[in-house]
């Protein structure tokens, strides 16, 4: 049996000599000098790194008002974790991605933080638009950001805004080199694109647009890059362990402690699970009954509920906050396990037992 031809080689060239792109500039007219002298093809994929349009656009936001755009630029908030002093929110923007910051970067951006813009792929559409009109070429045009991926290490460029480019290849119906079909296999292909883009460009080399060559059919469908988000109903991973289970327990957004992003000591973590624990549900009030810690001679110290008298409110209520407490505890063990730690039901005038 013949061996199938092997596929042209991709190569991904930078775009070079665009010099720092100013508010209000034209970025057709920037890129084309260098565009011309890659002698740009039919199916060839340029990847600009959004920073460039969100300066064009003039987004950007001052140093001191970085906060309060990260929050208004937020759909929802993922997760809320400390690095030393820095707080950093994750959360979904507008466009549809899941982002630490929402994305707003102050790197290679002496003049002010940049936001990202609302919509990228109407910017992918109105840079491709501009180009294809005055190259006459056919291409497509990704804009890339640099973004970290749930259980990976690191960062790599994504599709932000997408605009005739096949950003999703559906690969189901077809076959595997053995034969074997393929049921599930939907390539995000804009993602691939932008990665590779980034090997030659970058916040560090002054390059921010790079000419991705030799994918076949990269440009063979138009699919926005808004579709590459897995979000609302699709979402696997609506919300992170500790804050699914902080948000069983009835607490509103702004009451939600902040984990660190390093490793956190098990004590730490106790008093935090005591913490939130105690925060009435909603419009409740406060638990009577008050917790303590006491004394061990070996192993954790063991947690006491005290209910407030013996009647049955106060029985409920001790009870009620011993359960939060063993349910705040387990959300704390999800991510590295704690001891078990006895939590006791006492009332006034009970005989402690020595732990």
């Amino acid at each position: 049996m013949p061996h199938p031809a092997a596929p042209p080689p991709v190569t991904v060239h930078p775009v070079t000599g665009l010099g720092e792109i100013r508010e209000g500039e034209d970025l057709v007219a920037a890129l084309l000098p260098a565009l011309r002298a890659l002698e740009p093809r039919e199916g060839d994929v340029l990847c600009v790194s959004t920073k460039i349009v969100s300066k064009a656009h003039g987004l950007r936001v001052a140093p001191d008002q970085r906060d309060r755009a990260i929050a208004e630029a937020a759909v929802r908030t993922v997760a809320r974790r400390l690095h030393t002093r820095q707080v950093t929110s994750v959360v979904q923007i507008p466009s549809g991605p899941v982002m630490a910051a929402a994305g707003v970067d102050s790197s290679n951006a002496p003049d002010g933080p940049l936001l990202l813009p609302e919509d990228p792929d109407a910017c992918a559409r109105e840079l491709r638009d501009g180009l294809v009109a005055a190259l006459g070429v056919p291409l497509g045009v990704l804009l890339t950001d640099t973004s970290s991926r749930v259980w990976r290490v690191g960062v790599g460029d994504i599709a932000l805004g997408s605009a005739g480019v096949a950003a999703l290849q559906d690969l189901r119906g077809g076959a595997d080199a053995h034969g074997r079909a393929l049921s599930v296999t939907v390539r995000n292909l804009a993602d691939e694109l932008a990665a590779a883009a980034d090997l030659v460009k970058g916040k560090a080399s002054g390059v921010p647009a790079a000419l991705v060559r030799g994918v076949d059919a990269a440009t063979a469908a138009d699919v926005p890059a808004r579709e590459l988000s897995r979000t609302g109903e699709d979402d696997w991973f609506r919300r992170p362990s500790l804050e699914s289970v902080w948000v069983a327990l009835g607490l509103a957004p702004e009451q939600e402690p902040v984990a660190r992003m390093s490793p956190e000591p098990a004590e730490e973590r106790i008093a935090r699970a005591l913490a939130v624990a105690a925060i009435p549900r909603g419009a409740a009030s406060a638990s009577t009954a008050t917790v303590r810690r006491r004394s061990a001679t070996q192993g954790p110290a063991p947690i006491v509920v005290e209910a407030a008298d013996t009647s049955r409110a106060a029985l409920v209520e001790a009870a009620t906050l011993a359960e939060r407490i063993r349910t705040a505890l387990a959300a704390e063990s999800l991510g590295a396990p704690l001891p078990e730690i006895p939590v006791e039901i006492l009332t006034p005038g009970d005989q402690e037992v020595p732990a």
